[in-house]
């Protein structure tokens, strides 16, 4: 009895220590960590308490490398959380990361892309150290805020891309020393962020909608901000070289940006199918397909062109090409490359290259009526009017600050200008059978650059006694024949070039069918100017037409100019002109109209005053203006 009573006892002692152990495992289980934040994040960050979220999830890893997901179903600013999966942490000291993701199996890293918060900034990565169950998290970055508007009805915003010089996702580099850097992340390389607000987007209007972004706390130069519309439309703006934003730890830093200037990112591959750019929307055109129509309403829209190729372009407005890369409109018979509608005014820009071929048709670049303006500020235009072409560019008013223009033609003018054409940077270079460069009915203005205007030599069509071809043309200003236009030379470098006519020419007329017109003033007063022809009966500046009422009234050179030469080759005869020097010509203030032969009296020396016909052919005469 005593035997049994002793087992019994033993058993009941031994179950008591199971249920013991079972006891110590089951508090094991029950260990709940207390977490709270600091403000700022995991708030509605408009004067609301901080909070957490039901659903939460921390990871924590203990002193013996264990690692155990937590969660919580509190939204309070002081939240229980529960073991849920991995391995409990049992012993101290801990640290803690949120969310739980941010761990990322021992490569504590920054996620690329957050999920949109009406209000508030989800998952903005923080920290926490401790060697006990409270958790104290901190703010591990900052947080931009982007104030977005919009003067559009009904524009969601899909997504915001946030890039710089700087790193803002990716790994964290001084993860192992968080809470001694003061909890200020640091990531390496230049990764950036992008805010994911859901397929259906967050609309924004005319009063500024906020959303928060967390980026490591820096300053960043380079700084890119890309908003996405679910229409497909974007805007990217860059900040400029010499500015920087600064992000603090655990502070707002507000930026501002009016959503309207839009971006739509076509691949001109897609399909054989025109493509329309409404008015006032930006576009991207990427891609080669020469069987692909683009046509621009206008509107002061910006077309970005990245190494695209085409098949024609048409412009019914006002609007900027912006080149990057090479870029190519190809065509093949009766097809303007460019085409320009009455009434608009085209910017080109940039510091790619463009490159415009025609064949058969009226030219490269025309402006309907030659009632539309032409700005060029950068890049490269190539263009090329082949064979059965009028004109490389046909324009009104024609304005060239910068870049490099190619205007080549073969058959007839290379640049051609119904109204003004003011050259004051850049490179220019126009190449006709009949001109290089001709204005009908404006002035032309060179104040800049380096322009070289070639009537090339194998012209016949344009040749003859009735028809004058050459480099620089300057005609009617106020009507056929009524009133000539001005040629003004004030700096830059000029060379005109006239193969069989002379290299300015000052007048034209046709008999049949154009009416006598000319040139009503030279004036040449700064800039490095050479003129030059090699056909006979004509000057390397051609003064006097066909009539006696055609024919330049001023001829003037002031001393401002660094070097004017006059050029005669082959058979030409003379520097000036045609029959009498009818023309006041002045240098430096003198009267030069009758061919002094001694011009002593003027503050400038000549290397020869009138031409003798060479009886060398090939021999080239140079008439140099040079200051005493």
């Amino acid at each position: 009895m005593k035997k049994l009573f002793a087992i019994i006892i033993a058993i009941s002692a031994g179950l008591c220590i199971s249920c013991s152990k079972d006891d110590v495992a089951g508090n094991q289980k029950k260990i709940e960590f207390k977490a709270t934040t600091e403000p700022a994040t995991k708030t509605a960050l408009d004067g609301k308490k901080v909070v957490w979220q039901n659903g939460d999830q921390i990871t924590i890893v203990d002193a013996a490398s264990n690692v155990g997901v937590y969660s919580t179903t509190s939204t309070t600013s002081h939240a229980d959380f529960t073991f849920e999966s991995g391995t409990e942490a049992t012993t101290p000291d801990y640290k803690a990361y949120y969310p739980a993701t941010l761990y990322n199996s021992g490569t504590p890293t920054l996620p690329a892309t957050q999920n949109y918060e009406d209000g508030n900034i989800s998952g903005s990565p923080m920290y926490a150290e401790s060697s006990t169950e409270s958790l104290a998290f901190k703010n591990i970055c900052g947080i931009i805020r982007l104030n977005v508007s919009t003067t559009q009805t009904g524009k969601k915003v899909r997504k915001i891309i946030l890039s710089a010089n700087q790193g803002m996702s990716g790994a964290i580099s001084n993860a192992a020393t968080l809470a001694s850097d003061g909890y200020v992340a640091e990531v390496s390389g230049t990764a950036s962020i992008t805010l994911d607000c859901g397929e259906s987007g967050v609309e924004i209007g005319s009063t500024a909608k906020p959303f928060y972004i967390a980026v490591p706390a820096n300053t960043y130069t380079g700084l890119e901000i890309t908003v996405e519309a679910t229409d497909g439309l974007s805007q990217t703006r860059t900040l400029k070289s010499d500015k920087s934003v600064s992000v603090g730890r655990n502070k707002i830093t507000d930026i501002t940006l009016a959503f309207n200037d839009y971006l739509l990112v076509i691949d001109l591959t897609e399909s054989n199918d025109a493509i329309t750019i409404p008015a006032g929307v930006n576009a991207k055109l990427i891609g080669s397909n020469k069987n692909r129509n683009v046509i621009i309403e206008g509107g002061g829209s910006v077309v970005y062109l990245e190494d695209a190729t085409m098949w024609k372009m048409t412009i019914k407005g006002d609007a900027t090409i912006d080149q990057t890369g090479t870029n190519t409109i190809y065509n093949g018979d009766d097809q303007i490359a460019i085409e320009i509608k009455e009434g608009s005014t085209v910017t080109f820009r940039g510091d790619g290259t463009f490159n415009l071929n025609s064949y058969y048709c009226t030219g490269a670049i025309i402006c309907e009526n030659e009632n539309a303006d032409i700005i060029v500020e950068g890049g490269t235009l190539n263009l090329v009017a082949g064979v059965g072409t009028v004109s490389a560019i046909r324009t009104g008013n024609l304005t060239i600050t910068g870049g490099t223009i190619s205007a080549w033609c073969e058959n007839y003018i290379g640049i051609y200008a119904t109204k003004d054409v003011k050259i004051s940077g850049g490179n220019v270079t126009a190449s006709g059978d009949a001109q290089g460069i001709y204005v009908n009915g404006g002035d032309l203005l060179i104040s800049g650059g380096t322009v070289a205007a070639e009537q090339r030599r194998n012209s016949t069509f344009w040749g003859g006694p009735e028809a004058l071809v050459a480099g620089i043309v300057v005609n009617t200003k106020d009507g056929a024949g009524s009133l000539g236009g001005n040629l003004t030379i004030s700096g830059g470098t000029v060379n005109a070039i006239g193969h069989i006519g002379p290299g300015i020419g000052s007048s034209w007329h046709r008999s049949g069918w154009s009416y006598p017109s000319w040139t009503k003033s030279i004036v040449i007063s700064g800039g490095t100017v050479t003129a030059s022809t090699e056909q006979s009966g004509f000057g390397a500046i051609f003064y006097s037409g066909a009539f006696a009422t055609t024919k330049c009234e001023a001829i003037t050179i002031t001393d401002g100019i660094t070097s004017l030469k006059l050029i005669q080759g082959a058979t030409a005869e003379k520097m000036f002109g045609s029959g009498d020097v009818t023309a006041t010509f002045t240098v430096d203030g003198k009267n030069m109209s009758g061919y002094l032969t001694d011009p002593s009296s003027a503050d400038w020396t000549f290397d020869h005053i009138q031409r003798t016909v060479s009886t060398t052919v090939n021999e080239n005469d140079t008439w140099t203006f040079t200051k005493k």
